[in-house]
């Protein structure tokens, strides 16, 4: 009778484990699937983020050039006339 509830005790024991086994894999497959979506969205953020970084990029190249051609012009109103171009202009 004894070795019966020792054998009980340990199968008890063995099915705890199992169940908290499972539990265990359910929990980390949960946050799996968790981080997954997570880096997905994060993927996204970031090729969008990406992509708002090239249009910023371009729109100031181009900026950058109109003002260099605003500054030029500037200087070319703003340069002192010499005697022999005055006719000229």
């Amino acid at each position: 009778m004894a070795r019966l509830e020792a054998a009980l005790i340990r199968l008890e024991a063995a099915a705890a484990l199992k169940t908290d086994a499972g539990g265990i894999v359910s929990a980390l497959k949960d946050d799996c699937a968790r981080l997954e979506r997570d880096r997905a969205t994060l993927a996204e953020k970031l090729d969008a983020a990406e992509s708002r970084a090239e249009r910023l990029r371009q729109a100031n190249q181009e900026v950058a050039g109109r003002l260099v051609k605003v500054m030029e012009r500037v200087r070319r109103m703003s340069a002192p006339i010499s005697p022999g171009e005055e006719d000229q202009h």
